[in-house]
């Protein structure tokens, strides 16, 4: 007993001792990510640009951190500031800017941190390519909408056939202002004018009826894709906030995901986006080369990024054939914005909101454990209400 506890008191100094860094964006996904870390053992700092950061600096987790003013202010921090160490920090990055600026200068960075990457410098930017991306998905036998490549100043195809989908070529391009529902040429004329790409993607809409994202990690050649979401409830033009989690089948879909990330070669924390139509046939949508917004709620299941810090220095022949998984099927809930877009719109009954609300599994933001992010934005939501009300500059 005494050999048992001494070893799992061991296992837990070795992750207080460990440093983890996260260089993210502001908002609840990325304190999902802090909340991952703590809840697994680990104090990571933090890195955070936007105008939310102090909801993720609040939270209880954080042995240190600091709001800069844009991703790239925490570049120049981590390249010519951040000090070396004995013990490589782990870094991990969130959302689709921060991977991409890491792998742009990944020869540097190497050399402080341990980095989730591509196996060399630009090759994860190739990656994030929607059409280099889509090739391969193709190759391991997904189906993709139909799609097409269009700048501002070319002709628009008439027999283009309508509603369509438009979005960036890669996200850090243009981001998610680029994407829309175009339901004529008309629409997709005007919203040209406004996509910040000078080229961007025209696709076909897809009706559907689920959302799906498989979540896993990779590392030194093995692949490890445990559970994915299945969201029902959403907006035809934005993705949902509230679903199933289940735990994967490793069926012939499970092996294509697998199969296409071994061949990419990527290491890292990562998400695989598809949709399923009405008649229930899924496409190909995207992989995410960072870690994934949603991840918090796949905890009841598996924690990814404690995981990922506890398994990347490791040997390949010490790694494990499978991870250690709990519950077989949960739900998640970013409990702010599904009530927004729900109730707040009149689309669903309070009262079946309430229910699911207190049924579910995990939050996004709601979390006694670590209770200051609910008040930081409890004032600072009263505060703006107050501000848009009486006109206080």
């Amino acid at each position: 007993m005494t050999i048992f506890a001494n070893s799992i008191l061991g296992s837990l100094y070795h992750r207080m001792d460990q440093r983890v860094v996260v260089f993210c964006g502001n908002g609840y996904h990325s304190l999902g990510l802090i909340r991952c870390l703590g809840e697994g053992g680990y104090r990571p700092e933090c890195y955070c640009f936007g105008h939310k950061c102090d909801l993720i600096l609040s939270s209880k987790y954080i042995s240190k951190g600091k709001k800069f003013e844009s991703a790239e202010a925490i570049l120049d921090h981590l390249l010519h500031h951040y000090p070396y160490y004995d013990e490589k920090p782990i870094l991990l990055t969130i959302p689709d800017v921060p991977a991409f600026l890491i792998d742009q200068h990944l020869d540097e960075l190497k050399e402080k941190f341990v980095l989730m990457n591509a196996s060399e410098q630009g090759k994860l930017g190739y990656w994030m390519d929607k059409r280099n991306m889509a090739k391969m998905a193709q190759k391991h036998g997904f189906s993709i909408p139909w799609t097409i490549e269009l700048s501002r100043e070319e002709a628009i195809p008439d027999s283009i056939r309508y509603p369509v989908f438009t979005k960036s070529i890669r996200t850090v391009d243009g981001g998610k202002g680029d994407e829309s529902i175009c339901r004529s040429k008309e629409e997709l004329e005007e919203k040209r004018k406004i996509i910040a790409s000078d080229r961007f993607l025209v696709t076909e809409y897809i009706q559907k009826k689920y959302e799906i994202d498989y979540f896993g990690m990779a590392l030194k050649g093995r692949v490890y894709i445990d559970y994915y979401d299945a969201i029902s409830r959403f907006s035809n033009d934005a993705f949902g906030y509230y679903g199933d989690i289940i735990k994967c089948q490793h069926d012939d879909f499970w092996k294509k995901c697998t199969a296409m990330m071994k061949e990419i070669g990527y290491e890292g924390l990562f998400d695989i986006e598809f949709l399923e139509d009405v008649n229930g046939k899924r496409y190909f949508m995207e992989v995410n080369f960072r870690v994934d917004g949603g991840i918090y709620k796949v905890t009841p299941g598996i924690n990814l990024p404690a995981e990922w810090c506890r398994l990347v220095n490791m040997a390949q022949k010490d790694l494990p054939e499978a991870l250690t998984t709990r519950k077989q099927r949960f739900t998640g809930m970013t409990e702010i914005q599904d009530f927004k877009s729900s109730v707040a719109h009149g689309s669903m009954n309070p009262l079946k909101w309430f229910w699911q609300f207190c049924r579910t599994d995990k939050y996004m933001l709601l979390n006694l454990r670590d209770p200051m992010p609910v008040l930081v934005w409890l004032f600072t939501s009263s505060r703006r209400e107050c501000l848009r009300f009486t006109h206080i500059p």
